[in-house]
């Protein structure tokens, strides 16, 4: 094998292990997100499992929809959802 072809996949080999760190550090950072993200989701989901356990919960669920009626109560649920979103996606835009 001659000394420049030699080279040539030294430099080759250099640029590869470069680049393969570069995605580990990119998938790490990634990795890292995700997580944040999983673990807000588990802790929702946590409160929302010891709310629906607590009977008063329930029963002041029941009669909030028996006083207020089902389809009132989407669309405020909906336009909460949207002013939520919305909310969030503002503060990120102000954060970043």
């Amino acid at each position: 094998m001659s000394s420049e072809r030699f080279n040539q996949l030294v430099a080759k080999h250099s640029n590869l292990r470069l680049r393969a760190a570069m995605q580990r550090r990119e998938l790490g950072a990634t990795m890292h997100d995700i997580e944040h993200h999983l673990s807000g989701l588990d802790r929702g989901i946590g409160a929302a499992q010891r709310l629906i356990k607590n009977p008063a919960v329930i029963v002041g669920g029941v009669a909030l929809v028996a006083l207020i009626g089902p389809k009132r109560l989407m669309r405020w649920a909906t336009r909460g959802a949207l002013v939520y979103s919305t909310a969030r996606r503002l503060m990120r835009m102000r954060q970043g």
